[in-house]
């Protein structure tokens, strides 16, 4: 198997690229590749002789830092990018097939320090934008920190001044400043709109990272990497927090929005070219007090599939000045697990099957499993399960991943399987 290393040989600040990117979900796929041009490739290709040839991930920060001692150098990944803004050339050991050419876009934590403090999870990290442009067999790529309301504070203030994922933000130091706080929470205003969780391309040419807060949603310029703008939406919805990641084609984007007071979800579709989201259909949840947690979800060609984990949103939780050992999110197992499938064209809700509890953030896949007379009697639907564990989530502090040395902090995932019966059943498997 053919190797690629790659390191910086030429440092520019020029911003110019030659491609336009997008990150792109298949119609019924839900797995994480890149799309270039239209075709879709794994982090493994073949190269023109038929070898596998894999592409080393190498962080922005390691690009960036040459001189590291050997301590650091054990999580780098887990160090903050040492420039806002970096461009160059990448030496390729190995070979990029020539017919390899167009740009990946990716966001994700990559500053976690505000001063002199320190950030304390991966999901605290201020987003970072990434690019990486493959054309002739060169590789050239660039980084740049996305200009959130709630980084450009930091950056300012010298402290977190927004709600993060584990940091709540400053301390209120009496109650009138406690009521101010409250205040601010339930309008979203303290929420963060630190965009690090996904970018999509939308089917009218638009470029937009997107995190779990509706605030976070935020155009950038996939040639430039500067920041646009808030992408501001035209519906009355309302809500606060989104799935972190939606279905996005060519001619749809699909997300859900959590309903706190009332357990259950809006799904909700915009066409290319709005910014008007419209309903499509509600699942109403199970279990209580409040919904499941839901990071992403899976579609086939007529549904859409509604998760409800144990790991429930916590609204108490989010009143406290200090993170609690699940942040935004409580374990209730007793309160039990449910797969809900609505259908896309009436928008009810055809199945709602209690299953085994479980974790996960992201679904894989989903198809609809037919009979010898092609009718549906089915939803099967894939995800990354962490062994309904939420341990997960306190294994992400930094803490943890930078004790790394030589060996695997985090537990083992598992592919997750879900058979979902359309036929009135009130369990799946």
């Amino acid at each position: 198997m053919a190797s690629l290393r790659i390191s910086p040989i030429v440092s520019s600040f020029n911003n110019q690229s030659k491609r336009s990117c997008q990150s792109h979900r298949g119609k019924h796929d839900q797995s994480c590749s890149s799309l270039l041009f239209g075709k879709t490739f794994p982090n493994r290709v073949l190269n023109e002789n038929g070898r596998l040839l894999t592409i080393s991930k190498v962080a922005a920060s390691e690009v960036v830092a040459k001189e590291e001692s050997n301590e650091e150098k054990t999580h780098v990944a887990f160090t903050s990018v040492r420039q806002e803004r970096w461009q160059g050339e990448l030496q390729v050991e190995g070979e990029i097939p020539q017919w390899l050419n167009g740009t990946y876009l990716r966001n994700g934590p990559g500053v976690w320090h505000v001063g002199e403090y320190n950030l304390q999870h991966l999901f605290d990290g201020y987003a970072t934008l990434v690019r990486l442009n493959f054309e002739s067999g060169r590789l050239v790529m660039g980084h740049r920190q996305i200009e959130s309301e709630a980084y450009k504070a930091a950056q300012k203030n010298q402290k977190v001044c927004f709600r993060e994922f584990s940091d709540n933000g400053p301390k209120s130091d009496n109650f009138l400043d406690y009521m101010g706080d409250l205040a601010k929470l339930f309008s979203g205003a303290s929420l963060t709109d630190n965009t690090m969780t996904g970018v999509v391309k939308l089917g009218d040419g638009r470029v937009l990272c997107l995190t779990e807060t509706q605030k976070g949603s935020i155009l950038i310029d996939p040639d430039t990497l500067d920041t646009l703008g808030k992408f501001e939406y035209t519906d009355n919805l309302g809500g606060l927090i989104q799935a972190a990641h939606p279905i996005v084609t060519d001619t749809e984007y699909i997300t859900l929005l959590p309903d706190l007071i009332n357990p259950g979800h809006q799904v909700v579709r915009m066409e290319p070219g709005t910014n008007e989201r419209k309903l499509m259909g509600r699942v109403n949840c199970r279990g209580r007090p409040s919904p499941g947690w839901v990071h992403s979800f899976p579609v086939t060609e007529n549904y859409v599939v509604v998760p409800e984990m144990p790991l429930r949103y916590c609204p108490q939780n989010l009143l406290k000045a200090e993170p609690t050992e699940l942040y935004k999110f409580q374990w209730l197992p007793d309160s039990k697990a449910y797969m809900h499938v609505m259908c896309k064209a009436t928008g009810k809700t055809v199945a709602s099957v209690e299953v085994p509890p479980f974790v996960t953030f992201h679904f894989i896949n989903a198809y609809e499993e037919t009979d010898e007379d092609g009718r549906v009697t089915a939803v099967i639907a894939d995800c990354c399960e962490h062994n309904a564990d939420p341990a997960i989530l306190p294994n992400l502090s930094l803490h943890n991943l930078r004790s790394l040395h030589g060996q695997d902090v985090l537990p083992d995932a598992k592919v997750g399987r879900f058979r979902i019966p359309i036929d009135g059943a009130q369990m799946g498997r």
